[in-house]
């Protein structure tokens, strides 16, 4: 008798390789997904960092008129209409981040240090910023930054009498 030789594959050998091909692929694109929707979250929390740090430095430079503890907006005129921001004033602010954190207790020694210290009484004021900068995220969960520092008072009430005060002598026309 003969013996035939068999060429191919057997029916359970394909069907194996193409569950393992299928889980390798599933796989691979659920990697694909996390890496773009990582790059994506990223990419709006850099935004949202440069358009934040650009709103405290108008408010620094006194350009923000009627600033108020609540103080909200969105940064539609710089082309990101869905990246919204709250701003809080003070150490009071109802818009304070977590508190208790280590900045809020760095700020307390420090303002504490100040009052005792009598050199400070020539020192210009300072008034905390509490700044929250959200977006929409991918999921449906939105994306948040919450940034915190101090300004000059001036700066945040646009007390122009104050700056005078404090440093009319140096005023853009004296230093041209």
């Amino acid at each position: 008798m003969k013996m035939i030789s068999r060429k191919g594959f057997t029916l359970i050998e394909v069907m194996a390789s193409l569950i393992l091909l299928a889980v390798t692929l599933v796989s691979l694109l659920q990697l694909r997904n996390d890496a773009v929707a990582r790059a994506a979250s990223s990419r709006s929390g850099s935004i949202a960092s440069r358009l934040g740090l650009g709103l405290l430095h108008r408010v620094e430079a006194g350009r923000v008129s009627d600033l108020f503890d609540g103080f909200q907006g969105d940064f539609a005129e710089e082309g990101f209409g869905d990246f919204t921001y709250l701003l809080g004033l003070g150490d009071g602010s109802a818009f304070a981040g977590s508190t208790g954190s280590d900045a809020e207790m760095t700020w307390r020694d420090s303002a504490r240090a100040a009052v005792e210290d009598p050199e400070a009484a020539d020192l210009p004021e300072y008034t905390r910023i509490f700044l929250t900068v959200t977006w929409p995220g991918s999921g449906g969960e939105d994306g948040s930054l919450q940034m915190e520092t101090i300004l000059p008072t001036w700066a945040v009430y646009q007390d122009f009498e104050l700056w005078e005060a404090l440093w009319g002598t140096s005023s853009p026309g004296a230093i041209r």
